[in-house]
């Protein structure tokens, strides 16, 4: 079963509501954010403004609505001719949907092309689409939580140009109360300022950025992953969701991570945030994804 689910909505939303160069006069930038995922439909383009750091964020204040988008498709890689084209329409404030139906090619590279008539700026970026891949062999309906048995699954063989594949995993609870917390998650809640908000964040609960260097691959090309039991902030049911990533992706939410955080790196030299859009920031991305179901059972249960 496929569940396309993924995680950069939040990040996007932190980007729009501050300066994203750190700059001493505050400057607008247009925020645009898409993903398209191999096989699926064509997704919706969000577009809207930055506002400054001490304003509030509303999306729908902040939407643009006078835009014109397309994404096209392209012969061969970034630079080479557009093969064919899809309009989007206005669908609701700063959200435009395509026109026309259209089944994202894995492997192919996809072009956002965005003119703002009143302004006639442009907005463009290009992605390369990672091959499409699924969860193969057997994976346990249900297993207890911490068994000797690790949770594995094995994700048949995919492919990104230039480069390893690189994966994002997600564990989406689809029971999420604090009552099914496992233990080390219920913890932390315990010990948290804001329990409801951190609650609904571990509902999908990311892995961060893993390289497939690190799986153990078979002969005919496919790699097992073992899921680590930290993954798993909720007893009964559980969408594990794989996802690979193109470029795109994966520049935004390693620097992301850095800009939060996640580095040893002194402030001078943390880089800027990476987001591959010409005449903007923000996300236009693409990935393959796939995602079984497991019941997480409560050890002695």
């Amino acid at each position: 079963m496929k569940h396309f689910l993924f995680i950069l909505l939040a990040f996007v939303l932190l980007v729009s509501a501050c300066d994203p160069y750190a700059q001493d006069e505050y400057e607008e930038y247009y925020v645009v954010e898409s993903y398209l995922v191999a096989n699926a439909l064509l997704p919706e383009v969000r577009l809207s403004t930055t506002v400054p750091a001490d304003a509030f964020y509303d999306f729908e204040e902040a939407a643009v609505n006078d835009a014109n988008i397309e994404i096209q498709l392209l012969e061969s890689g970034a630079e080479s001719s557009v093969e064919q084209s899809w309009s989007y329409r206005y669908d609701a404030p700063g959200i435009y949907v395509p026109e026309v139906d259209h089944n994202v090619i894995p492997g192919r590279t996809y072009k956002l092309d965005i003119t703002l008539p009143a302004t006639s700026e442009k907005i463009t970026s290009t992605t390369t689409v990672p091959e499409a891949f699924q969860i193969i062999g057997a994976v346990p309906d249900s297993i207890f939580y911490q068994a000797t048995d690790q949770l594995e699954f094995t994700l048949s063989a995919s492919s990104y140009p230039g480069r390893q594949n690189i994966y994002v995993f997600n564990a989406v609870s689809l029971r999420p109360f604090s009552a099914n917390l496992t233990p080390f998650y219920s913890e932390l809640i315990a010990e948290s300022d804001e329990p409801e908000q951190d609650l609904e964040e571990l509902a999908n609960n990311s892995s961060g950025i893993i390289n497939e260097s690190g799986f153990e691959f078979n002969p005919d090309g496919s790699a097992t992953v073992q899921y680590p039991w930290i993954g798993i902030a909720f007893f009964e049911d559980n969408l594990i969701v794989a996802n690979t990533i193109d470029d795109n992706v994966y520049d935004f939410i390693r620097s992301q991570e850095t800009q939060l955080g996640g580095s040893t790196l002194s402030p001078g030299e943390i880089q800027n945030i990476i987001y591959n859009i010409e005449g903007g920031i923000g996300v236009f991305g693409a990935l393959a994804s796939d995602t079984v179901q497991v019941y997480i059972k409560r050890p002695g249960s």
